[in-house]
Protein backbone atom coordinates (compact mmCIF):
# COMPACT_ATOMS: atom_id res chain seq x y z
CA UNK A 1 0.00 0.00 0.00
CA UNK A 2 1.53 3.54 -0.71
CA UNK A 3 1.63 5.96 1.64
CA UNK A 4 -0.80 8.58 -0.24
CA UNK A 5 -3.52 6.38 1.13
CA UNK A 6 -2.63 5.73 4.47
CA UNK A 7 -4.39 8.14 6.44
CA UNK A 8 -2.68 11.08 8.31
CA UNK A 9 -3.61 9.94 11.61
CA UNK A 10 -1.84 6.58 11.21
CA UNK A 11 1.75 8.39 9.31
CA UNK A 12 1.85 10.91 11.99
CA UNK A 13 4.55 9.69 14.59
CA UNK A 14 4.14 10.52 18.50
CA UNK A 15 5.88 13.39 19.48
CA UNK A 16 8.19 13.22 22.47
CA UNK A 17 9.33 16.93 23.82
CA UNK A 18 12.77 16.88 26.24
CA UNK A 19 13.11 20.39 28.16
CA UNK A 20 16.43 20.94 29.75
CA UNK A 21 18.31 23.67 30.44
CA UNK A 22 21.52 23.11 28.51
CA UNK A 23 22.28 21.54 25.18
CA UNK A 24 25.93 20.00 26.43
CA UNK A 25 24.07 18.26 29.15
CA UNK A 26 21.47 16.49 27.15
CA UNK A 27 24.04 15.20 25.35
CA UNK A 28 25.86 13.68 28.18
CA UNK A 29 22.84 12.58 30.14
CA UNK A 30 19.85 11.52 28.48
CA UNK A 31 21.16 11.00 24.61
CA UNK A 32 20.48 7.51 24.79
CA UNK A 33 17.44 7.59 26.06
CA UNK A 34 16.18 9.77 22.84
CA UNK A 35 17.50 7.57 20.79
CA UNK A 36 16.13 4.95 21.53
CA UNK A 37 12.89 6.76 21.91
CA UNK A 38 13.41 7.44 18.41
CA UNK A 39 14.06 3.88 17.64
CA UNK A 40 11.11 3.06 18.79
CA UNK A 41 9.20 5.22 16.14
CA UNK A 42 8.88 8.79 18.44
CA UNK A 43 9.55 11.79 16.71
CA UNK A 44 12.20 13.80 19.08
CA UNK A 45 12.24 17.29 19.99
CA UNK A 46 14.81 18.83 22.50
CA UNK A 47 14.11 22.64 23.45
CA UNK A 48 17.09 24.04 25.77
CA UNK A 49 19.96 26.75 25.52
CA UNK A 50 21.22 26.37 21.97
CA UNK A 51 25.07 26.25 21.95
CA UNK A 52 27.60 23.95 20.59
CA UNK A 53 26.35 20.76 21.33
CA UNK A 54 23.11 21.27 19.77
CA UNK A 55 24.68 20.54 16.16
CA UNK A 56 25.44 17.17 17.62
CA UNK A 57 21.40 16.89 18.68
CA UNK A 58 20.30 17.87 14.79
CA UNK A 59 22.96 15.36 13.78
CA UNK A 60 20.76 12.59 15.29
CA UNK A 61 17.58 13.67 13.90
CA UNK A 62 15.76 15.92 16.67
CA UNK A 63 15.05 18.77 16.06
CA UNK A 64 16.13 21.61 18.40
CA UNK A 65 14.52 24.64 20.08
CA UNK A 66 16.27 27.61 21.16
CA UNK A 67 15.25 28.03 25.05
CA UNK A 68 15.29 31.05 26.87
CA UNK A 69 15.68 30.02 30.30
CA UNK A 70 17.56 31.86 32.81
CA UNK A 71 20.66 31.17 34.43
CA UNK A 72 21.83 31.03 38.34
CA UNK A 73 18.20 30.89 39.94
CA UNK A 74 15.09 30.95 40.17
CA UNK A 75 14.11 34.72 40.07
CA UNK A 76 10.20 35.51 39.65
CA UNK A 77 10.79 37.97 36.45
CA UNK A 78 13.30 35.33 34.33
CA UNK A 79 11.05 32.36 35.39
CA UNK A 80 7.84 33.62 34.27
CA UNK A 81 9.40 35.07 30.97
CA UNK A 82 10.73 31.28 30.23
CA UNK A 83 6.84 29.82 31.65
CA UNK A 84 5.46 32.36 28.67
CA UNK A 85 7.95 30.84 26.27
CA UNK A 86 7.38 27.39 26.93
CA UNK A 87 4.06 27.88 26.73
CA UNK A 88 4.15 29.02 23.56
CA UNK A 89 6.55 25.88 22.49
CA UNK A 90 3.92 23.56 24.06
CA UNK A 91 1.39 25.37 21.67
CA UNK A 92 3.10 25.23 18.66
CA UNK A 93 4.33 21.95 18.73
CA UNK A 94 1.42 19.83 20.60
CA UNK A 95 3.76 17.35 21.87
CA UNK A 96 2.05 13.69 22.99
CA UNK A 97 4.82 13.63 26.11
CA UNK A 98 6.76 16.73 27.58
CA UNK A 99 9.70 15.36 30.00
CA UNK A 100 11.47 17.85 32.27
CA UNK A 101 14.52 17.58 33.00
CA UNK A 102 16.41 18.51 36.36
CA UNK A 103 14.71 20.35 38.70
CA UNK A 104 14.55 24.20 37.33
CA UNK A 105 13.23 22.72 34.07
CA UNK A 106 10.83 20.75 36.25
CA UNK A 107 9.64 23.68 38.03
CA UNK A 108 8.44 25.65 34.86
CA UNK A 109 7.84 23.75 32.34
CA UNK A 110 5.63 21.30 34.63
CA UNK A 111 3.60 24.74 35.25
CA UNK A 112 3.43 26.05 31.14
CA UNK A 113 2.61 22.32 30.59
CA UNK A 114 -0.30 22.51 32.74
CA UNK A 115 -1.48 25.75 31.77
CA UNK A 116 -1.89 24.06 27.83
CA UNK A 117 -3.08 21.26 29.23
CA UNK A 118 -0.60 18.81 28.21
CA UNK A 119 -1.65 14.93 28.59
CA UNK A 120 1.63 13.20 29.90
CA UNK A 121 4.19 14.88 31.78
CA UNK A 122 7.04 13.24 32.92
CA UNK A 123 9.46 15.25 35.34
CA UNK A 124 12.77 13.52 35.98
CA UNK A 125 14.68 14.82 39.34
CA UNK A 126 18.24 14.80 39.03
CA UNK A 127 19.08 15.80 42.19
CA UNK A 128 17.62 18.86 44.16
CA UNK A 129 20.48 21.27 43.21
CA UNK A 130 21.94 24.15 45.75
CA UNK A 131 19.23 25.27 47.64
CA UNK A 132 18.30 21.31 48.92
CA UNK A 133 21.53 21.45 50.27
CA UNK A 134 22.39 24.89 51.48
CA UNK A 135 21.81 26.27 55.22
CA UNK A 136 21.38 29.86 54.02
CA UNK A 137 18.48 32.39 54.50
CA UNK A 138 17.79 32.87 50.51
CA UNK A 139 18.47 29.24 50.24
CA UNK A 140 15.88 27.92 52.36
CA UNK A 141 13.32 30.34 51.47
CA UNK A 142 13.90 29.19 48.15
CA UNK A 143 13.77 25.22 49.12
CA UNK A 144 10.26 26.18 50.93
CA UNK A 145 8.82 27.58 47.88
CA UNK A 146 10.09 24.89 45.55
CA UNK A 147 8.29 22.11 48.01
CA UNK A 148 4.84 24.24 47.92
CA UNK A 149 5.28 24.41 44.03
CA UNK A 150 6.07 20.07 44.38
CA UNK A 151 3.10 19.64 46.06
CA UNK A 152 0.72 21.01 44.14
CA UNK A 153 2.03 19.77 41.46
CA UNK A 154 1.45 16.06 42.97
CA UNK A 155 -2.51 17.06 42.76
CA UNK A 156 -2.75 16.60 38.91
CA UNK A 157 -2.88 12.61 37.73
CA UNK A 158 -0.78 13.80 34.70
CA UNK A 159 2.19 14.84 36.26
CA UNK A 160 4.70 11.77 36.71
CA UNK A 161 8.02 11.76 38.66
CA UNK A 162 10.77 10.16 38.28
CA UNK A 163 13.65 10.21 41.15
CA UNK A 164 17.35 8.73 41.16
CA UNK A 165 17.53 7.83 45.26
CA UNK A 166 15.29 6.26 47.82
CA UNK A 167 16.23 9.87 49.65
CA UNK A 168 14.37 11.85 47.31
CA UNK A 169 11.56 9.31 46.55
CA UNK A 170 10.73 9.79 50.37
CA UNK A 171 10.79 13.07 49.75
CA UNK A 172 8.48 13.20 47.05
CA UNK A 173 5.77 10.96 48.62
CA UNK A 174 5.82 13.38 51.27
CA UNK A 175 4.88 15.81 49.23
CA UNK A 176 1.90 13.72 47.83
CA UNK A 177 2.60 11.77 44.98
CA UNK A 178 1.15 8.60 44.75
CA UNK A 179 3.12 5.78 43.99
CA UNK A 180 1.43 5.10 40.37
CA UNK A 181 2.99 8.66 39.82
CA UNK A 182 6.51 8.07 41.18
CA UNK A 183 9.42 6.18 39.89
CA UNK A 184 12.60 5.67 41.25
CA UNK A 185 14.71 4.42 38.24
CA UNK A 186 18.89 4.69 39.72
CA UNK A 187 20.46 7.15 37.41
CA UNK A 188 20.98 7.97 33.87
CA UNK A 189 22.79 5.02 32.67
CA UNK A 190 26.70 4.62 31.18
CA UNK A 191 27.53 3.93 27.46
CA UNK A 192 29.72 0.95 28.46
CA UNK A 193 31.17 0.81 25.51
CA UNK A 194 32.67 4.11 25.41
CA UNK A 195 33.57 3.58 29.72
CA UNK A 196 34.98 0.48 30.08
CA UNK A 197 38.10 -0.94 31.83
CA UNK A 198 41.62 -0.75 30.29
CA UNK A 199 43.97 -3.92 31.22
CA UNK A 200 45.76 -3.82 34.12
CA UNK A 201 49.04 -4.25 32.12
CA UNK A 202 48.49 -1.02 30.27
CA UNK A 203 48.60 1.10 33.82
CA UNK A 204 51.94 -0.55 34.52
CA UNK A 205 53.93 1.57 32.02
CA UNK A 206 52.88 4.90 34.38
CA UNK A 207 54.00 2.81 37.37
CA UNK A 208 56.79 4.74 38.40
CA UNK A 209 54.42 7.88 38.87
CA UNK A 210 52.09 8.76 42.32
CA UNK A 211 48.75 7.12 42.35
CA UNK A 212 45.89 8.84 40.31
CA UNK A 213 42.73 10.10 42.66
CA UNK A 214 39.96 12.34 39.94
CA UNK A 215 37.19 14.07 40.81
CA UNK A 216 34.71 14.95 38.03
CA UNK A 217 31.92 17.61 38.52
CA UNK A 218 31.48 20.88 38.07
CA UNK A 219 33.80 23.28 40.42
CA UNK A 220 31.16 23.91 43.05
CA UNK A 221 31.98 23.88 46.86
CA UNK A 222 28.69 21.70 47.45
CA UNK A 223 30.09 18.82 44.95
CA UNK A 224 33.02 19.05 48.28
CA UNK A 225 35.51 20.80 46.52
CA UNK A 226 36.87 22.36 49.67
CA UNK A 227 36.81 19.47 51.66
CA UNK A 228 38.77 17.76 48.79
CA UNK A 229 41.22 20.47 48.96
CA UNK A 230 41.68 20.28 52.92
CA UNK A 231 42.35 16.68 53.15
CA UNK A 232 44.87 16.47 50.16
CA UNK A 233 46.51 19.17 52.34
CA UNK A 234 46.26 16.53 55.34
CA UNK A 235 48.05 14.26 53.53
CA UNK A 236 50.58 16.32 52.43
CA UNK A 237 51.34 17.25 55.89
CA UNK A 238 52.14 13.70 56.59
CA UNK A 239 54.11 13.14 53.67
CA UNK A 240 51.92 11.40 51.82
CA UNK A 241 51.57 12.48 47.85
CA UNK A 242 49.24 11.09 44.72
CA UNK A 243 47.93 12.76 41.81
CA UNK A 244 44.84 14.90 42.19
CA UNK A 245 42.99 15.71 39.23
CA UNK A 246 40.59 18.17 39.19
CA UNK A 247 38.48 17.44 35.86
CA UNK A 248 35.28 20.31 35.01
CA UNK A 249 34.75 23.56 34.58
CA UNK A 250 33.44 26.23 36.21
CA UNK A 251 30.33 28.12 36.30
CA UNK A 252 29.93 31.11 37.35
CA UNK A 253 26.52 32.03 36.95
CA UNK A 254 26.25 29.38 39.95
CA UNK A 255 26.78 31.19 43.10
CA UNK A 256 27.61 27.72 44.69
CA UNK A 257 30.95 27.82 42.26
CA UNK A 258 35.18 28.37 43.19
CA UNK A 259 36.89 30.96 41.35
CA UNK A 260 39.22 30.40 38.37
CA UNK A 261 42.03 32.02 40.93
CA UNK A 262 40.86 29.21 43.67
CA UNK A 263 41.93 26.49 41.08
CA UNK A 264 44.73 28.16 39.81
CA UNK A 265 46.00 28.65 43.47
CA UNK A 266 45.64 25.70 44.52
CA UNK A 267 47.24 23.88 41.25
CA UNK A 268 50.30 26.63 41.76
CA UNK A 269 50.24 25.34 46.00
CA UNK A 270 51.14 21.56 44.05
CA UNK A 271 48.24 19.89 45.38
CA UNK A 272 45.85 19.53 42.60
CA UNK A 273 45.69 19.55 38.12
CA UNK A 274 42.54 21.29 37.42
CA UNK A 275 42.26 20.11 34.04
CA UNK A 276 39.02 22.23 33.00
CA UNK A 277 36.21 20.33 31.19
CA UNK A 278 37.39 18.02 28.83
CA UNK A 279 36.54 15.44 26.28
CA UNK A 280 38.57 12.72 27.09
CA UNK A 281 37.16 11.95 30.33
CA UNK A 282 36.97 7.46 29.64
CA UNK A 283 40.45 7.72 28.91
CA UNK A 284 41.59 9.75 32.33
CA UNK A 285 39.47 7.57 34.49
CA UNK A 286 41.12 4.48 32.41
CA UNK A 287 44.48 5.62 33.56
CA UNK A 288 43.44 6.77 37.16
CA UNK A 289 43.18 4.59 40.35
CA UNK A 290 40.28 5.67 42.41
CA UNK A 291 37.41 7.85 41.98
CA UNK A 292 36.30 11.01 44.87
CA UNK A 293 33.29 12.97 44.92
CA UNK A 294 32.54 14.16 48.46
CA UNK A 295 29.48 16.08 47.49
CA UNK A 296 27.06 17.20 49.56
CA UNK A 297 23.82 15.56 47.92
CA UNK A 298 23.12 14.19 44.59
CA UNK A 299 20.45 12.32 42.35
CA UNK A 300 22.51 9.63 41.16
CA UNK A 301 25.62 10.91 40.07
CA UNK A 302 26.78 10.11 36.58
CA UNK A 303 30.71 10.83 37.20
CA UNK A 304 30.80 7.76 39.39
CA UNK A 305 28.93 5.60 37.36
CA UNK A 306 31.32 6.64 34.91
CA UNK A 307 34.00 5.51 37.11
CA UNK A 308 32.74 2.56 37.92
CA UNK A 309 32.38 1.48 34.12
CA UNK A 310 35.94 2.35 34.20
CA UNK A 311 36.40 -0.62 37.32
CA UNK A 312 37.69 2.29 39.78
CA UNK A 313 36.85 2.25 43.50
CA UNK A 314 35.61 5.48 44.99
CA UNK A 315 35.41 7.41 47.69
CA UNK A 316 32.22 9.49 48.45
CA UNK A 317 30.32 11.43 50.79
CA UNK A 318 27.25 9.20 52.50
CA UNK A 319 24.66 11.57 51.42
CA UNK A 320 21.66 10.97 49.19
CA UNK A 321 22.78 10.15 45.68
CA UNK A 322 26.37 8.90 46.54
CA UNK A 323 25.64 6.32 49.03
CA UNK A 324 23.46 4.47 46.16
CA UNK A 325 26.78 3.91 44.24
CA UNK A 326 29.39 3.76 46.74
CA UNK A 327 29.01 1.06 48.93
CA UNK A 328 30.68 0.98 52.08
CA UNK A 329 33.76 -1.12 51.98
CA UNK A 330 31.86 -2.95 49.18
CA UNK A 331 32.52 -0.70 46.34
CA UNK A 332 34.42 1.84 48.38
CA UNK A 333 34.17 3.98 50.98
CA UNK A 334 31.85 6.58 52.50
CA UNK A 335 32.84 8.97 54.58
CA UNK A 336 30.98 11.66 57.11
CA UNK A 337 29.85 15.02 54.95
CA UNK A 338 32.26 17.28 55.48
CA UNK A 339 35.04 15.68 57.70
CA UNK A 340 38.12 16.19 55.78
CA UNK A 341 40.25 14.10 58.15
CA UNK A 342 37.80 11.06 57.14
CA UNK A 343 38.02 11.85 53.39
CA UNK A 344 41.62 12.32 53.58
CA UNK A 345 42.02 8.59 55.97
CA UNK A 346 39.87 6.84 53.13
CA UNK A 347 41.82 8.33 50.60
CA UNK A 348 45.33 6.49 51.32
CA UNK A 349 43.43 3.55 52.93
CA UNK A 350 41.79 2.78 49.43
CA UNK A 351 45.17 4.00 47.37
CA UNK A 352 47.85 1.79 50.18
CA UNK A 353 45.67 -1.63 50.17
CA UNK A 354 45.95 -2.57 46.28
CA UNK A 355 43.84 -6.18 46.97
CA UNK A 356 40.79 -3.87 48.65
CA UNK A 357 41.32 -1.62 46.39
CA UNK A 358 40.69 -3.75 43.63
CA UNK A 359 37.97 -5.65 45.31
CA UNK A 360 35.92 -2.56 45.10
CA UNK A 361 36.69 -1.63 41.80
CA UNK A 362 35.67 -5.19 40.59
CA UNK A 363 32.53 -5.10 42.67
CA UNK A 364 31.45 -1.59 41.07
CA UNK A 365 31.63 -2.56 38.07
CA UNK A 366 29.42 -5.40 38.56
CA UNK A 367 27.09 -3.05 40.41
CA UNK A 368 26.94 -0.78 36.74
CA UNK A 369 26.91 -3.76 34.71
CA UNK A 370 23.88 -4.96 36.09
CA UNK A 371 21.79 -2.30 37.23
CA UNK A 372 23.15 0.95 36.33
CA UNK A 373 23.91 1.09 32.40
CA UNK A 374 22.04 2.47 29.48
CA UNK A 375 20.31 -0.75 28.68
CA UNK A 376 18.70 -1.28 32.36
CA UNK A 377 18.09 2.75 32.62
CA UNK A 378 16.65 3.83 29.48
CA UNK A 379 14.54 0.23 29.42
CA UNK A 380 12.89 1.66 32.94
CA UNK A 381 12.74 5.24 31.75
CA UNK A 382 10.95 4.36 28.37
CA UNK A 383 8.09 2.32 30.21
CA UNK A 384 7.53 5.44 32.15
CA UNK A 385 6.98 8.00 29.29
CA UNK A 386 4.98 5.09 27.31
CA UNK A 387 2.64 4.77 30.55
Amino acid sequence: MSHSRIPNAVLKRKKLLFVCSEDWYFLSHRMALARAAQVRGWEIVVACRKNQAAELLLAEGFRVIDLHIARGGLSPVSSLKTVAHLVSIFRREKPDVIVNVAIQCVILSTLAGLLVGARRIVNMVTGLGFVFVSHGRKAKIVRSVVCRILRFYARFKSVRVIVQNGDDAELMASLGFRRANLSLIRGSGVDMQKYFPVDKAKKQETADQPKTAIFVARMLWSKGLGELVAAIRLLAEKGVYYRFLLVGDVDLANPDCATVDDLKAWQNEGLVEWLGKRSDIPALLQQADLAVLPSWREGLPKSLIEAAACRLAMVATDVPGCREIVRDKDTGLLVKLGDAQALADAIERLMENDAFREKCANNAYALVEKELCDAVVVQKTLQVIEG
